[in-house]
């Protein structure tokens, strides 16, 4: 760690505007690479190879070490954050089953930034003790980021419901090099200032002003500084960097070494050659491939020298004696090894969830209505799926006035200090909304949810 300090002295600032496409070969990868990647579309069309590749990931939540001795109160995919590394090849057909095993009853979901599928049919919450099944064709090679999209989507990706997917190339397109291949996902977390029975809870508030308490690799604050990721002189290394934010850009450098190409979300037809530092957004990825000389130890960082500090720092130690890279990587790969081996947690093996449909209780307004409880500056429900025409009752338990605000529907019902008050769906209502507490304070606290109306 004695090199940080040596940094805190210099301010750098490296910027590179791209404009369009290199697919030159000069100075790039392998020559019959980059002519088969200039001949070769960048996508494949249609419905694929027909080759169906099951994955089952289980919404769960969990408690995880962030940084040295800070336990956080993780949402996640498969029981890490970040998920597990998923690996498909293009032209594959993902079918792909959510098992919401939540433990605080939330609705959570799923978005492939790899997918071209409808977001109001497959992206849509899914219920606590529900499952969901759809297929979707990887027609675009690259390391594509997955996500959870309920709202309040800035929650459910801070909190850690994030992951990475790489879609790699084949036949049509051009395959890649042999080379040893790590998955780095960058990311944020969040946490108040004090823990709760020693684990730490997401802070609502530092999630909107975007002030991270750590800025990470592969879920762990320098991750590996202390154990780093291996690899022989002269070797191809080929790192898939996927940046899930929720909201500050990585910008990715190795020092000591150049990167030989930079592929911007990772597609083998984006070729950039020589460089030094490449930013990556919130929600983007790309892979860098990069050979080092000579034996000794590499960091790699963001160089946004605010953020450094705060994790996003690992080593790449080169050395002669490095074990030989894996021939093949799985298809669930371990977040905290850079997808190197099989994932931990609680990936692939769980059956979908199929539960009998519950029996609802009668009222005198029928069937399908509910209670939205407020208690301690929270909603007991942040998920809520109704009808047009349902009526929820609100039930105020805290000493203090509280609402339910839906700004598109101009709906607004306001209980007072321990009422109960009841409010109804308008009839023309449909589609997924934002709700929240307008009282000063009150939804900067956490009240906020989301509500899904009809289409279920």
């Amino acid at each position: 760690m004695r090199f940080l300090k040596m940094w805190v002295a210099a301010t750098v600032s490296v910027w590179l505007l791209v404009v369009g496409v290199v697919l030159s070969g000069v100075g790039g990868p392998p020559e019959s690479v980059a002519v088969a990647a200039q001949e070769a579309a960048f996508r494949v069309d249609g419905e694929g190879t027909g080759e169906i590749v099951e994955v089952v990931l289980d919404a769960v939540e969990t408690e995880q070490e962030i940084a040295e001795g800070v336990t956080y109160h993780a949402w996640t995919f498969g029981g890490t954050a970040p998920g597990p590394v998923i690996r498909v090849k293009v032209g594959d057909t993902v079918r792909f089953t959510l098992n919401n095993t939540t433990n605080l009853q939330l609705s959570h979901s799923i978005d492939y930034h790899a997918a071209q599928t409808p977001w109001d049919v497959n992206y849509q919450p899914v219920l606590p003790g529900r499952s969901l099944t759809f297929d979707w064709v990887a027609r675009f090679p690259g390391v594509f980021m997955y996500h959870c999209g309920v709202p309040p989507v800035l929650h459910h990706i801070a909190n850690g419901m994030y992951g990475a997917i790489v879609v790699e190339p084949a036949d049509p397109l051009p395959e890649l090099e042999p080379a040893r291949e790590y998955v780095l996902v960058s990311s944020e977390f969040y946490p108040a200032d004090e823990p709760v029975k020693g684990v730490y809870e997401g802070d609502p508030a530092k999630m909107e002003a975007a002030e991270p308490g750590y800025v990470v690799f592969d879920g762990r604050a320098n991750r590996y500084l202390d154990a780093p990721l291996v690899a022989r002189p002269d070797e191809l290394i080929r790192l898939w960097v996927m940046n899930a934010g929720p909201t500050i850009d990585n910008a990715f450098h190795v020092i000591g070494a150049v990167i030989d190409h930079v592929y911007p979300d990772g597609n083998p037809t984006n070729a950039l050659n020589g460089m030094q530092t490449w930013s990556i957004p919130p929600g983007g990825g790309a892979m860098f491939e990069l050979r080092i000389p000579d034996e000794g130890a590499y960091p790699f960082v963001s160089h946004a020298f605010a953020y450094t500090g705060l994790g996003a720092l690992g080593i790449l130690d080169i050395s002669e004696e490095a074990p030989p890279a894996p021939e093949a990587y799985p298809l669930y790969g371990n977040p905290f090894d850079g997808g190197v081996t099989e994932a931990v947690g609680t990936v692939g093996g769980s059956a979908p969830v199929q539960p009998e449909e519950p029996e609802e209780e009668a009222t005198e307004e029928g069937g399908g209505d509910l209670v939205l409880t407020m208690a301690d500056l929270a909603y007991d429900q942040t998920s809520l799926m109704v009808e047009p025409g349902d009526t929820i009752t609100l039930v105020n338990e805290d000493p203090m006035v509280h609402d339910v605000t839906v700004d598109e529907l101009d709906l607004q019902a306001t209980a007072g200090p321990e009422e109960t008050v009841e409010f109804t769906i308008p009839d023309d209502a449909s589609g997924t909304y934002v709700f929240y507490c307008s009282i000063p304070g009150h939804r900067e606290a956490g009240m906020e949810g989301s509500i899904m109306i009809g289409a279920h």
